[in-house]
């Protein structure tokens, strides 16, 4: 009742101030006078405060956006229980306007009734809907902590939202994620299992966890296999096709299952086996119901397909394939930065020159620092790490331990602590022959580093106690 009486203190307060008669004031915020004398002068309990006046108002006076919204939590409770119409707008606004600490303050009162659980649920759908989907995090948390119901489809929707919203470009947290969503996955509707898988995959194809993205891999082929069989089905028998409502054609989760359990096995050196899984999505074009961005994605297979073929026989050390594969590379600017990442890796392992190779692309290489996301940052990150290898077998001491410190810098960027270790071990062999600069930044990526361990273990205790 405080915070109530306060906000209409204040508004009465900067009325005066700005010389507003109640009279004015009513003619520019076009509330009628009568009403807003109830709402300003008389018991709150009678009269709460609509926020689309409480705004009008906060307007009218040329204070912020969201001025005072902390007082106006007890608004949304006023009568002594939530009331949708005041409660619903009000946090549709705070998330509108990022005031996450309002929501808290809020979905804490509102969830000591659960039946109210399916509105907060709603509520962050539409947020997700306008764009922001951070904004609907702290009503999907909510959800996900109050659900008693496991198996509840707003449950999974939920965690699925959650899992997606939480992926950025720190692996570590990346991997939490995934561990958090993946067992609500087979929960979603059919259109998010698709997604949903697809981005299990590509998780853990950034995590180098080349056992878990060949188990999501064969879900995914399985998922789409059973999908496309029941829409061929339902064409053929003149049924009504329920519409797919996926992010991507229904080819991609088919040939995205087919390329990423083809990646499992390259990683895991069974060549053989990932040579078999390429031809499952080297030739799309007998997928039924392509339209024009299908068939795109089918160009698009086939263009990964002759690049994973060469990669494959660049790795078996078959370096005859190397200037074909360069001559590839040179036309197909996406796949330059996997491509010598690779290129490089045999290098090392089996000692044949890449320096044409390297002269060749050396202005696609100038260019690599433009690509930021998650994938590419691995992939500049091992590229990197593999020219301080190759370079330091030639004795160009200096031009490896720059290259070190370049890789050292993303495995920071992404969290990636395994390939840390690894590339501090290749700087601290060659540290006595590093200059006073590359010293320096390397000492400042590991005083970099020890503040955010600091941070982290500083946060976890806090989270503890």
């Amino acid at each position: 009742m405080e915070q109530a009486i306060m906000i209409r203190s204040e508004i009465r307060k900067c009325m005066q101030e700005q010389g507003f008669t109640l009279g004015g004031f009513s003619k520019v915020t076009e509330i009628r006078g009568s009403y807003l004398s109830l709402l300003l002068n008389h018991d709150p309990h009678k009269y709460p405060l609509p926020l689309r006046h409480f705004d009008r108002m906060t307007q009218t006076l040329g204070k912020p956006e969201g001025w005072l919204y902390e007082y106006y939590v007890e608004e949304c409770f006023i009568t002594g229980k939530a009331d949708r119409r005041r409660v619903e707008p009000f946090l549709l606004r705070c998330a509108e306007l990022g005031k996450t600490d309002c929501i808290k303050q809020v979905l804490s009162q509102l969830m000591e009734n659960l039946s109210y659980l399916p509105l907060v649920f709603e509520i962050a759908e539409r947020v997700h809907a306008g764009g922001n989907p951070q904004r609907a995090v702290p009503f999907y948390e909510c959800v996900a902590e109050h659900e008693k119901y496991q198996h509840s489809e707003t449950l999974a929707i939920s965690q699925y939202r959650l899992f997606r919203a939480a992926l950025g470009q720190d692996l570590q947290k990346n991997r939490f994620a995934a561990t958090r969503f993946a067992p609500f996955r087979n929960r979603l509707p059919l259109h998010f299992q698709l997604d949903g898988l697809l981005q299990l995959a590509n998780t853990y194809y950034t995590l180098s966890d080349w056992k878990r993205l060949g188990e999501y891999a064969d879900e995914l082929i399985a998922l789409a296999k059973v999908v496309y069989q029941e829409q061929h089905q339902r064409k053929t028998s003149k049924r009504e096709t329920a519409l797919l409502n996926t992010e991507r054609h229904l080819v991609v989760y088919y040939g995205k299952g087919y390329l990423h359990k083809a990646i499992s096995f390259e990683k895991q050196g069974l060549y053989a086996e990932s040579k078999k899984y390429i031809e499952g999505y080297a030739d799309l074009s007998w997928f039924e119901g392509l339209d024009e961005v299908g068939k795109h994605d089918v160009q698009m297979f086939q263009m990964f397909a002759v690049a994973n073929l060469y990669t494959i026989e660049i790795l078996m050390g078959h370096n005859h394939v190397l200037s074909d594969y360069t001559d590839y590379l040179s036309k197909h600017k996406l796949e330059v930065l996997p491509g010598l990442a690779t290129i490089l890796e045999s290098a090392n392992r089996y000692g044949f020159p890449v320096d044409d190779t390297l002269e060749r692309l050396s202005e696609e290489i100038s260019e690599f620092n433009q690509q930021d996301d998650l994938a590419s940052l691995g992939w500049r990150l091992q590229f990197h790490y593999y020219s301080s290898i190759y370079f330091l077998k030639q004795d160009k001491v200096n031009v490896s331990i720059a290259n070190a410190l370049q890789s050292l810098e993303l495995s920071v960027i992404i969290n990636n602590s395994s390939a840390f270790a690894q590339i501090v071990a290749l700087f601290e062999f060659c540290r006595d022959k590093a200059t006073d600069t590359q010293l320096n930044d390397y000492k400042s990526l590991l005083e970099e580093v020890r503040k955010y361990e600091k941070f982290t273990i500083g946060r976890l205790n806090h989270e503890l106690i």
